[in-house]
């Protein structure tokens, strides 16, 4: 009986200093339920509520910390498998003329910093180059991509969708909502323009391997 008298009082006491349950219960031998009895009435005072509110934050930062590192060591890990992956492939084919042709294209007119593959361009014979490219060297199969129209209101009435469509035989149903960009102009500059279309693969692992293999063409060109 003194025992337990004995344990209540630490249980109090380490209560005080801002232990958790988890920590109370890790150093006294003790059912939960009995040391909930014990601190179920403990008056806390300001400063011992504020001592285990920062053991709590504490407790959850240190988790967070170990959370991220696991990740980052994950991302890095993949990174890694991705760049090997990238350089064998590189050995392949880069001497293809059509694989140097849409790296050098992308890194023209691709994007950098989203967060996937996207190619844009307002000539359909460069959009049909890529969507070639990216068939062959990234084995996406074109009636599975997809693209989005970028063209000014006045040419809205146009259905310039369905133009873009028929040249790049990606059908209708591929593609995502038209966005419309703003213009003070209320009529057409130019009768021909069929706005700027841009391939949207999505894929940040595809992004991640065009731009190892873009530095890739560099370092090859620079040796010669």
């Amino acid at each position: 009986m003194r025992a337990l008298v004995r344990e209540r009082e630490l249980a109090i006491a380490m209560r005080k200093r801002g232990k958790s349950y988890k920590e109370i219960l890790a150093q006294l031998p003790v059912a939960k339920s009995t040391l909930s009895s014990w601190l179920a009435d403990l008056p806390l005072t300001h400063s011992e509520k504020a001592a285990v509110k920062r053991r709590i934050d504490s407790n959850i930062s240190k988790g967070r910390i170990r959370a991220a590192a696991s990740l980052r060591a994950i991302r890095l890990e993949r990174e890694q498998v991705l760049q090997r992956l990238a350089t064998i492939e590189f050995v392949e084919l880069g001497k293809d003329p059509l694989f140097q042709i849409g790296v050098a294209l992308y890194w023209a007119e691709g994007s950098k910093r989203d967060s996937g593959f996207y190619f844009a361009n307002s000539d359909t014979e460069m959009i049909n180059l890529m969507l070639l490219w990216i068939e062959r060297f990234l084995k996406v199969k074109r009636e599975t991509i997809k693209v989005r129209l970028y063209i000014h209101r006045p040419y809205a009435h146009e259905n310039c969708e369905r133009y873009w469509s028929s040249k790049i035989r990606v059908p209708l149903k591929n593609f995502q909502s038209t966005i419309y960009k703003p213009t003070g102009l209320l009529v057409k500059k130019r009768p021909n323009y069929k706005g700027c279309l841009r391939i949207n693969l999505g894929k940040m692992e595809f992004l991640r391997k065009m731009l190892y293999w873009q530095n890739m063409l560099i370092e090859e060109y620079r040796k010669r």
